[in-house]
Formats: structure tokens, C-alpha cells, sequence
């Protein structure tokens, strides 16, 4: 009798030394939390998905047992999970498997990569891809069809501008789409056509793709899954552990799909089209459909998502003044103030978040009085309405952010890559509202940082050398900065992509943070992002992501 109680009180004691030990310990590490009650420690303990604890070594050591994994971080900076607040995940999945034109500079350049896309596929099948830029290759001035059928007189061939709002078709994408001299414009949308011939020149403007969209073949289940397989190893690599996607709302089977697998290594808020509030019933409908696939703490369902407007490159994105480098057009509006308003209030009313593509400066004013009516009729609440981009505020627009509780949803490298033609379009007066981070900021607004991938690199050490510098990644200019008062330093560009990338997400609870009870989502760095030269920013690799607990990727050096 007295043997089975001992051997009792020893189970006991040994299942109790299992509770308070931890599955992974980080010792030896700078670890910044982006938690203000205790902003930096020493090591952290994680114990399932979970932290455990976080401090100094000595209240770590209690928690080492026989079965702990230890990770000697040798000295390096630990990081919360980076959070992507505004990306197209499957859509960057896709773009890896594509023709990428991303930093074409010349025309044969474009024309060579298209060239070996075609050998590798079967005679008269669509050559798709995106990321050229005219700004680079062509003076500023929209290439023409001519180019691509010169290399592509069999395949057609429809390639996304850099910005994913201008479609580049050749002939024989055209004569399919049955876009010619006959089509007009939709609403929303522009078929640019020769001034002479009357014919189409192959770029289509915003919905004037939708033609050309709808006769691609779509890709099968199996091709979306490898493209989103290959988005997962990629974010493992940058170490982005939570994304908050606009893929669509058919891609959250797919996604489940994966986490049955044991392959989801990130955190999904998917996010429906804002169209849907055009029609209530179809909207719950939706959203009822969409909950099924839903699972705790890795797929949720998050905003509606719609555009207001276009870009500031192709200049769509809608202004209250015309572009200075084409007085001809003040942009391409989505909705008129009433249509967007109306739709605005119908999914509040709801109880959804909403989200809206704001580039210009009308477009932002737009959503903003949408949202300003919303509070108005069915009041205040703690709805995280967003605008997403929120290029270019008017400096008088920028305090009702903070007023009405709209997070502004912006991507650093945006700033960076387009300040080489910015005042060109828009002028200086108009660029001090323009990617105006601090100004923002210290409204008492929130921000949200991500990268819009594919649109940008995933990568969110060029978005944190962008915040810091305000400079163009590929020519480091200008000196001090593109309107330096603008720049962040490191803790709050880190805070933006951490734990108020969550706030943008209503999950700042469980995630965003190195502190006990969040879900154990971290990364290592190669370098010290606090001490070294901005330059060397954009060579800091991640060294070893932890995802739900679990270390899901190490680096070999």
C-alpha cells in the first residue's frame, strides 16, 4: 500500500515538473517585447503555443526541465512575429510562379523574360505575370501592345503593372477579350486607344481589365495550392508569422486545406468583398459560408475590402485636383460619395469592419465622410473602420482619423518607391500630406504596417529601412530623407508591424507581443536592428521563425 502512494506522489510530482517546465527556451537574447511593462529582457520561456514567461535569465532557468529545448540566441535580437496588415498572400504566391517583370528597364528586357516563359509552356497558352513599370523603361509613358507581339504573336499575353491596377494586353488578348475600336469605357475603368487609329493601344485602366480577367483560364486547386505553399516558405523566411489577406474569399477552403496538413505556418484574417453590401442577404449568406472554415487563432474572418479609387502611378487614384503631369484627368473614382456611404452604413449596421483602397486624397476625403455618417447614425463603436494605403491625405483631413477611430493601413515602401515621381505628379503642397506617417501618428491616430505583396516585396526589412530613412531602397535618395520629419524611428516602425498590425485585426490581445499568455509567435534576427547602420537594414536576415510554438524555420549559415 505504502509503495503504491509513493509511486503516486512521484507521478504526481513528475507530472507537475512537466507543467512548470517549458517546451522551448531563448536564452542568451536581446529580446524587445513591444510590451511598454516590460520592454526588453533576457530570455523567454514558450510552453505549447503559448508564452510562458518573459524576463531575465534567472526567472527563465526555473522553467528549463530534463525535455526543454534550448535556443541560445548567442546575444541576438528576438522579435515578435512580423504581421503583414495589408497583402494579397495567394495573389503573391501566384506572382512567384509568373513572368515577374519586377525592375524591368528596358523593353527587351520585358520582351526576354516573356520570351522564356513562352519555351516553357504549351503552344497558344496565356503568358501571365506582373511588376513592370513604366517609370523605368519608358520615359513615364504607357508601352503599347506592339511590344508584346513582337515576342508574342501566338500566346496572349496580359501582364500586371507593378501596381496590380493596369493591365498590358497584346493583340491576340484583345481580339479573345473582344476589346477594339468599338468598346467604350466602363464605369471605373479606361481602354487607352490609339488617337489616330481609334484602335486599342493593350492598356486597360482599373475594370477595364475585367474583359481580358475573364477569359484567363483560372489556375487548377492543386496549382493555388503550390503557389500557396511557396507564399508560406517565403514568409517562414522573412519571418511574417500573421497576414491579413486579400485573396478572396474562396481561398479560406484552401487555406483549411492546408492547416489539416500541418502546412499553415501563418495566422489568416481573410477578408470578403465590400461589393457584398450591396446585397445584405447575399452578404451574411457569405459570411455564414465562410465561418466554416474558420479555426481558432489561425483562420478568422476579417474586413471587407473595396477600392475607392485607383493609384498614384497610373494616375487613378482620384484627387480633388488634376495631376500635374496630366491635367487632363483628376483620376478614376469607384463610387460616387453617395453609392460608397450608403454601402459604408449598410455593413456597419452589420457589425463589419470595413476597408477601403484609399490612394488620392478625394478618396480618402470620400471614405472618410462614409464612415463619418456610419458613426452618426448608428453610433460610436469600436468598429476599426481602415483606410487602406491612405497615400495622400489634405492635412486638414488627417485629424479626423484619430476623431472617428480609423486606422490608417499603409505600406512603407510605397513611399519609397514612388518618391521619384510623386511631387511630378502631384506637386510638393500635395506631398506633404503623402505618406504622412508622423503627421498621422501624432493625430493619436493608429497605423498599420504591411507591404501590399506582391505589389512590393514581402520582405519587412525593406519596409523598416523605408520607415527609418524615407529612401529610395535601390538609390538610397534622397539625402536625409523624402520629407525627413516624416521618418520613424525603429521601436515604432517594429510597433507598427507587430502589435498594432494586430490592433488593425481587433487581435492585439493574442498576438503582436512577447509577453505571457500571447501565442508564441517570434524571430530571431541576424543583425541588431537598434545598432547597426540603416544600410545594413536591408542585409539583417531572420535566422529562426517560431510559429504557434513551434520553430518552423532556421536558417543555414
Amino acid at each position: 500500500m505504502q509503495k503504491s502512494i509513493l509511486f503516486i506522489i512521484l507521478i504526481l510530482g513528475f507530472l507537475m515538473s512537466c507543467q512548470k517546465s517549458a517546451d522551448i527556451a531563448i536564452i542568451n537574447a536581446k529580446v524587445w517585447t513591444v510590451d511598454k511593462s516590460n520592454p526588453l529582457a533576457e530570455a523567454v520561456a514558450i510552453k505549447g503555443d503559448k508564452i510562458f514567461a518573459v524576463g531575465r535569465k534567472e526567472k527563465i532557468d526555473p522553467l528549463i526541465g530534463k525535455n526543454t529545448k534550448i535556443i541560445d540566441a548567442q546575444g541576438k535580437l528576438i522579435l515578435p512575429g512580423f504581421n503583414d496588415a495589408h497583402l494579397h498572400f495567394i495573389g503573391g504566391g501566384l506572382a512567384l510562379m509568373h513572368v515577374d517583370l519586377n525592375g524591368c528597364k528596358t523593353p527587351q528586357e520585358i520582351q526576354k523574360r516573356i520570351a522564356a516563359r513562352i519555351k516553357e509552356l504549351p503552344n497558344g497558352s496565356w503568358i501571365t505575370g506582373r511588376g513592370w513599370d513604366h517609370t523605368l523603361f519608358n520615359n513615364g509613358k504607357w508601352p503599347d501592345k506592339s511590344l508584346l507581339d513582337k515576342v508574342s504573336p501566338h500566346n496572349p499575353v496580359f501582364v500586371r503593372r507593378v501596381d496590380g491596377h493596369i493591365g498590358w494586353a497584346n493583340s491576340l488578348a484583345l481580339k479573345l477579350a473582344k476589346v477594339d475600336a468599338a468598346t467604350p469605357n466602363p464605369n471605373g475603368g479606361e481602354i487607352l486607344k490609339d488617337p489616330k487609329t481609334g484602335e486599342p493601344t493593350g492598356i486597360l485602366k482599373e475594370s477595364a481589365t475585367e474583359p481580358v480577367n475573364r477569359i484567363i483560364p483560372k489556375e487548377t486547386e492543386a496549382y493555388r495550392i503550390l503557389a500557396a505553399e511557396k507564399a508560406l516558405e517565403l514568409a517562414k523566411r522573412v519571418g511574417v508569422t500573421s497576414v491579413q489577406d486579400n485573396s478572396g474569399v474562396e481561398t479560406v477552403e484552401l487555406y483549411h486545406r492546408l492547416l489539416k496538413r500541418g502546412k499553415l505556418t501563418v495566422r489568416v484574417s481573410e477578408w470578403m468583398d465590400f461589393n457584398l453590401a450591396k446585397n445584405p442577404e447575399k452578404l451574411i449568406e457569405t459570411k455564414k459560408e465562410f465561418e466554416k472554415f474558420c479555426a481558432p487563432d489561425k483562420i478568422r474572418l476579417g474586413l471587407l475590402k473595396g477600392f475607392t479609387d485607383g493609384t498614384l502611378g497610373s494616375r487613378t487614384a482620384w484627387f480633388f485636383e488634376p495631376y500635374l503631369d496630366d491635367p487632363s484627368t483628376s483620376g478614376i473614382p469607384q463610387y460616387s460619395q453617395e453609392e460608397l456611404t450608403r454601402m459604408i452604413c449598410t455593413a456597419d449596421s452589420l457589425g463589419f469592419q470595413v476597408g477601403l483602397h484609399c490612394i488620392g486624397a478625394k478618396a480618402n476625403w470620400m471614405a472618410l465622410n462614409g464612415y463619418a455618417e456610419a458613426r452618426r447614425r448608428f453610433g460610436a463603436r469600436d468598429s476599426r473602420h481602415r483606410l487602406e494605403h491612405a497615400q495622400v491625405l489634405r492635412l486638414q483631413d488627417i485629424p479626423k482619423l484619430a476623431e472617428l477611430g480609423v486606422i490608417a493601413s499603409m505600406q512603407p515602401t510605397h513611399c519609397t518607391s514612388d518618391l521619384r515621381w510623386a511631387e511630378k505628379r502631384i506637386g510638393y503642397e500635395r506631398c506633404k500630406g503623402a505618406y504622412a506617417w508622423k503627421r498621422i501618428l501624432n493625430s493619436h491616430a493608429k497605423i498599420a504596417f504591411g507591404t501590399d505583396w506582391p505589389v512590393e516585396p514581402l520582405d519587412p526589412m525593406r519596409g523598416l529601412y523605408s520607415a527609418v530613412t524615407r529612401q529610395n531602397i535601390e538609390s538610397c535618395a534622397p539625402e536625409g530623407g523624402w520629407f525627413p520629419d516624416q521618418k520613424f524611428t525603429m521601436a515604432e516602425a517594429i510597433r507598427l508591424y507587430t502589435l498594432d498590425a494586430a490592433f488593425g485585426e481587433f487581435q492585439e490581445k493574442y498576438k503582436g507581443s512577447i509577453s505571457p499568455g500571447k501565442l508564441a509567435d517570434i524571430i530571431i534576427l541576424s543583425k541588431d536592428l537598434f545598432s547597426i547602420p540603416v544600410e545594413d537594414i536591408l542585409k539583417t536576415k531572420v535566422d529562426v521563425t517560431i510559429f504557434d510554438g513551434k520553430v518552423v524555420y532556421r536558417r543555414k549559415i
